[in-house]
Parts: structure tokens; C-alpha cells; sequence
């Protein structure tokens, strides 16, 4: 390569040479041609005197001058005759310089472009050489691609990263290769070959390769060990089929659905699908969002949060249970969220609602809140009517007897709030604990009484049920302290 260059630039130096050589020795030959041949063509007198003198008398002075004039004027046209010929002569050479310059100028332009197309083919000759090579790579790997060894198979996709000569005519064949992959068993490769096949389809053609993995997903049942990278490249796109079809996975799919939510939380694209998920987003998405709205380490955006929710259809009861416990909603919401609810399905949330009563049974705030809310419109008769059902409960809100909702009616006995019902039975907490004792003797067991089904997940207190009525252990104490 290197000696070829060196010829190259040996052989314009010659021509260079040549030329400067050949433009000299053209204009000596021209000069010499004139000199030799068009000169002596010009009209030759003989030596013509410059004013001519008569001596004596014999020829009057005024012809003696006209005799000079005729002589000055011959001399003057044999002078310009000569400088017009010099000039032609002059012309007939510069023509002739230019046209031998514009020849061999010809000849040496169109050996530079002669020498500029070698190197241009030399420059090209080790691209060739590559695709050449990789091309035949390629062929002789196309193979080992459909092996049933996975080594051999695994160094074959390997060295497809590297082959700058894969194009959209090579699309088909590793689809094919995808495919396949998907349905061995899982092996040591499984996900490097996965990933390395994804990312070379998606170079060569990115919305279909996206348009293909989706077609998988649909087609076969979700292994979260095979199809989790796939998914992973599925939802880092942005376009519209993907958004639609990760918008239904998320309503219909609730075993896809919820490692969906990690996926998107891990990548950091949660927030785009979040008011979606809390507005449309199945039970177990929902929930899932929720409590990973716990933490701060997953960077979601709660602001909205009760607009959207309020905004649904309908809600599932746990995740109404996983609001109310939820730091991620004040109690006005969290209360505003099971009245709705419920006022919509007084059967199907009627457990949250308990659960709900119970868990702001110590927080007068709340209970506040709760009754200022129950008492709209739309809710005053039901949440009455629900304390009917739910007698027992009427006496958390011991400071609220006078209202609508909690007030007792006429014809029921008097509900008597645990501190009276403690100092009426004389009630008093057995040395080890472990008992309840009224005045007259009578022991109740302490029991842990859980204010919602779901048992420990909410709060639950020690005490016992004295004529109908819940005595928190912790009353008996605060009393005798008094």
C-alpha cells in the first residue's frame, strides 16, 4: 500500500516536471521558428540613408527638402511595417503558448484525475475487503444460529453485534432466529442471546421490531423468565401502539398488570402512566401503586391523587383498606373516599367503612372531619342508617352525641360511653393483667378485639365487651389514674 502511494506521488512530480520542461522548450522552438522563418519573409531594402545632402549648387535647397521628406516618410512605413509584423509575430507566439499550454495543461489535469481515481480505489479496496469479510462471517454463522447447542449459538449472535453488514434484507431471517430462541429452554445465554437479537432488530427497523415483540407478548402466555427483557424493550417505547397496548395490560392483565407497575417504576416512566392506572388501572395495579406511594424512593407524583380516584367508576375493597391506611392521603380524603364509595355500593363497602370508623376512632380531628362529610345530602341517611346496623361503634364519638347521625333513637336503650360503663361497674384491671373485674367480682378475659376483619393489618385493642359495649384496657388505666 505504502509503495503505491509513493509511485503515485513519483509519477506527479515527473508530470509536473514535464510539463514546465515541455512549456519552456515549446516557447524557445516558437521563438526560434520566428526568428528563423517569418522574419526573413518580411520585405528586405536596401540600407535607406536618413536625409540625404547635396553638395553644390546644383539642386535648389526646397528640392533638396523634399528629397529628405520622401526619404523620412519611406523610413517611417518601412519602420511601422516592422513593428506590425513584430506584433503578429508577438501574437502568432502567444497563441501558439496558449495553445500548447492548454494541451499539455489537459494532459496533466487528466493524469492528476487519474492518480486521484487510484487513490480513491486503493482507499476503497480495504472496505470492500470488510464487507467481503463480514458478509462471509455472516454466511457462515447463519447456521450456527439454529443450533440446538447453546455455545454455538450463543458465539454465533455474539459476532452478529459486531457485523456492520447486517441490513433489512437480514430482518426476516432473525426474527426467525427470536423466535426460536424463545421456545428452547432456559438455558445460561437465554437473556444475553434475547437482549443482543432485540437490540440488533430494533437498529434495523425499530417500530416493527417493537410491533413484533408486542405480537409475542399477545401471542404466548407471559413467562416472566423469558418475556420479562422483552418487555423491558416494550415499554422504553413511546409510541402509540406501545402506550395502547401497556394501557390494556394495565386495565386487563392482573398478573401482568402488577410487574408491569415495578417495571415502569424501575425505569422511571411510572408518572406517565400513573393518572391512567389510578383512574382505569385494575385492583391489583391500583393497590400496587398505592402502597409503593409509601415511599419516597420511587419518586411518584401524589399530588393528584384523590381527584383521580375519586374520578373512578368503582374501586376494589383492599385498595379502599390500603387508602386508609396510607400516608399519602389526609384523613378528609381518605374519608371523602369511602363515603363516595360507599354511597355507591352500600353492601360492597360496607367493611371499609368499619374499617375507616375504627382506625379514626382516637382522632377527634378526623372524627370531626368524618361527620361534617357524612352529613351531606348524599350520605346523611346511609351512614345512619349504617350506624343502626353497626350499634356499637356510635360509642367512638362519645363528644358527638348530639348529632344527626350519632344521636340515639328514642325507643332503643342508651348507649353509655366506656368511662361511665367503668365507673358504673366499678371495673378494674387484674394485677397480672390478664383480667377485667367488676364490683361485684365477675372477671372478663382481656381479648384482642380487631376493629376490621383483615385482623392485624389495622389496629387492634385489649379489652372486653361489657353490656354490649367495647372497654379499652387503656380507659381502666387512664381512670385510675384520675
Amino acid at each position: 500500500m505504502e509503495s503505491i502511494y509513493k509511485e503515485i506521488k513519483l509519477k506527479t512530480l515527473l508530470y509536473k516536471f514535464l510539463f514546465f520542461i515541455t512549456s519552456i522548450t515549446s516557447s524557445i522552438i516558437i521563438a526560434c521558428m520566428v526568428i528563423l522563418f517569418i522574419v526573413p519573409m518580411f520585405e528586405k531594402n536596401d540600407i535607406i540613408p536618413a536625409e540625404i545632402y547635396i553638395y553644390g549648387n546644383e539642386v535648389p535647397i526646397k528640392v533638396q527638402e523634399e528629397i529628405n521628406n520622401a526619404v523620412s516618410t519611406n523610413i517611417e512605413s518601412i519602420y511601422n511595417r516592422l513593428l506590425a509584423n513584430i506584433q503578429l509575430s508577438i501574437a502568432f507566439f502567444s497563441a501558439a503558448l496558449v495553445l500548447f499550454t492548454i494541451v499539455f495543461g489537459a494532459i496533466y489535469f487528466s493524469k492528476i484525475r487519474e492518480a486521484e481515481k487510484q487513490i480513491k480505489k486503493i482507499q476503497e479496496t480495504p472496505e470492500m475487503f470488510f464487507r467481503r469479510f463480514y458478509r462471509e462471517q455472516y454466511n457462515k454463522n447463519a447456521s450456527n444460529l439454529f443450533s440446538q447447542d447453546h455455545i454455538k449459538r450463543n458465539d454465533a449472535i455474539n459476532k452478529l453485534t459486531f457485523n456492520p453488514e447486517i441490513n433489512k434484507n437480514d430482518y426476516d431471517l432473525l426474527q426467525e432466529v427470536l423466535n426460536k430462541e424463545l421456545n428452547y429452554d432456559l438455558h445460561f445465554y437465554f437473556n444475553q442471546n434475547i437482549n443482543t437479537l432485540t437490540n440488533i432488530l430494533k437498529k434495523i427497523d425499530n417500530s416493527g421490531t417493537i410491533s413484533f415483540l408486542i405480537k409475542i407478548l399477545k401471542e404466548q402466555k407471559y413467562d416472566l423468565l423469558k418475556h420479562n427483557n422483552i418487555l423491558t424493550h416494550v415499554i422504553a417505547d413511546n409510541s402509540p401502539e406501545t402506550v395502547a397496548y401497556i394501557k390494556d395490560l394495565l386495565v386487563n392483565n392482573d398478573e401482568l398488570g402488577t410487574n408491569l407497575v415495578s417495571m415502569l417504576a424501575s425505569s422511571g416512566k411510572l408518572n406517565d402512566y400513573i393518572g391512567f392506572i389510578l383512574e382505569k388501572g385494575n385492583a391489583s395495579t391500583l393497590q400496587m401503586v398505592i402502597n409503593m406511594s409509601y415511599s419516597n424512593m420511587w419518586h411518584i407524583k401524589t399530588d393528584n391523587f384523590f381527584d383521580r380516584i375519586l374520578s373512578r367508576d368503582d374501586i376494589d375493597n383492599q385498595s379502599l383498606h390500603s387508602i386508609i391506611s396510607s400516608k399519602s392521603f389526609v384523613d378528609r380524603e381518605k374519608i371523602a373516599l369511602v363515603l363516595h364509595f360507599y354511597s355507591k355500593n352500600t353492601q360492597k363497602f360496607d367493611l371499609p367503612l368499619n374499617n375507616l370508623v375504627g382506625t379514626i376512632s382516637s382522632n377527634e380531628n378526623a372524627k370531626k372531619e368524618f361527620l361534617i362529610l357524612a352529613e351531606k345530602d348524599d350520605y346523611k341517611e346511609l351512614v345512619k342508617e349504617y350506624f343502626k346496623k353497626n350499634d356499637h361503634q356510635k360509642s367512638f364519638f362519645d363528644n358527638f352525641q348530639n348529632n344527626f347521625i350519632i344521636k340515639q333513637d328514642s325507643n332503643k336503650p342508651e348507649i353509655k360511653p366506656p368511662s361511665v360503663v367503668i365507673k358504673e361497674n366499678g371495673l378494674y384491671l387484674s394485677d397480672d393483667g390478664s383480667f377485667i373485674i367488676d364490683k361485684d367480682g365477675l372477671k372478663y378475659t382481656v381479648t384482642l378485639y380487631s376493629r376490621s376483619v383483615f385482623g392485624p393489618m389495622f389496629p387492634v385493642k385489649s379489652g372486653v365487651m361489657v353490656n354490649g359495649i367495647f372497654i379499652d384496657i387503656e380507659e381502666i388505666k387512664k381512670n385510675h389514674e384520675k
